[in-house]
């Protein structure tokens, strides 16, 4: 899992098989420069990219 991060906003995120994400780095590294961009295990960075329970939408849409 790549992501691209401004200060501590998540703005994008890439899911692939390791090879592919490391190409994805690669290419976006240049075109982000001076954001931060971290890879991390898909599988234990899922639950990061869930919103908190005060940001979500759920009760706003649910009546």
């Amino acid at each position: 899992m790549v992501r691209i991060w401004l200060g501590d906003h998540l703005i994008a995120e890439y899911v692939a098989e390791p090879d592919r994400a490391s190409r994805y780095q690669r290419i976006m590294t240049p075109k982000f420069t001076g954001l931060r961009i971290t890879v991390d295990n898909a599988a234990t960075a899922g639950a990061v990219s869930e919103l908190p329970s005060s940001e979500q939408l759920w009760r706003l849409t649910v009546q």
